[in-house]
């Protein structure tokens, strides 16, 4: 006698599809600062009246900006590098973890941000979950909340969780600041810093411990840096609108 069997499966079934393009924040940032003018932007980014500002000390007439590509170069090629060298790669992969878990211990620190745009970048196109920008100029944070709110509101899927925190102040007295916000990473386009504010720029670096890595356009003060465990890793290049191959020195523990 012949017996026919029935045997049941349970079939798992996800439909085909592509996936989604990665964030391009080339493409977001037009809608972003859609508020910004012909005449502010002419203007260096500046209202009038607030052109005092920028001759008050520890202020600084910013020449150029690193660009959309720069600032991947930069993370790719520096900042995650940098956060990877060594033993801590090794501790990394002991764990289990991957390069997503590290930079979602991230918190990117822009100083002289102006109207946000490394910062809101670096939220949209990677893991990191809070990214902090230092500002003087009251109308550059003013911009930078602005865009963040048309971030959240067109880019929802992805800026829905992500946190961005607007300093406005003397970049020379922001330490306690980056302190309470738990700053890693730390990014300024100084090149147009004097000696002495390099030197202060310096020392807010040596107060604040939990910052890894950092990257700027001019060397930081060695002396000062002496009392810390950050060293100078190597010197990069990356694109910015002045240069195809700008300058940064790279720091990490």
């Amino acid at each position: 006698m012949n017996y026919l069997r029935h045997h049941s499966i349970t079939a798992n079934y996800r439909p085909l599809g592509l996936t989604s393009p990665p964030p391009n924040f080339a493409v977001m940032q037009p809608l972003l600062y859609k508020h910004l003018s012909e005449e502010y932007e002419s203007r260096g980014e500046l209202e009038l009246g607030e052109e005092s500002i920028t001759v008050q000390p520890n202020v600084f007439a910013q020449i150029g900006i690193i660009d959309v590509n720069g600032v991947r170069q930069m993370w790719t090629k520096a900042i995650i590098p940098a956060l990877l060298d060594g033993r801590k790669r090794e501790l990394l992969e002991s764990k289990g973890e991957s390069q997503a878990d590290l930079e979602a211990r991230i918190v990117f620190c822009d100083i002289g941000s102006g109207v946000g745009n490394v910062c809101l970048q670096v939220l949209s196109e990677t893991k990191c979950p809070k990214s902090v920008g230092v500002e003087i100029i009251p109308s550059r944070i003013r911009a930078a909340e602005e865009a963040l709110k048309r971030a959240k509101l067109l880019y929802s899927d992805i800026f829905s969780k992500k946190e961005a925190v607007w300093v406005q102040g003397d970049l020379a007295k922001c330490a306690a600041r980056l302190k309470e916000e738990g700053v890693t990473v730390l990014f300024t386009h100084s090149w147009m810093f004097d000696d002495d504010l390099m030197t202060k720029l310096t020392n807010v670096i040596a107060q604040v411990p939990s910052i890894q890595c950092v990257v700027t356009s001019r060397k930081l003060d060695e002396k000062v840096l002496a009392s810390t465990t950050l060293r100078q890793r190597t010197l990069m290049h990356f694109n910015a609108d002045w240069n195809d191959e700008a300058p940064f020195y790279v720091y990490g523990k």
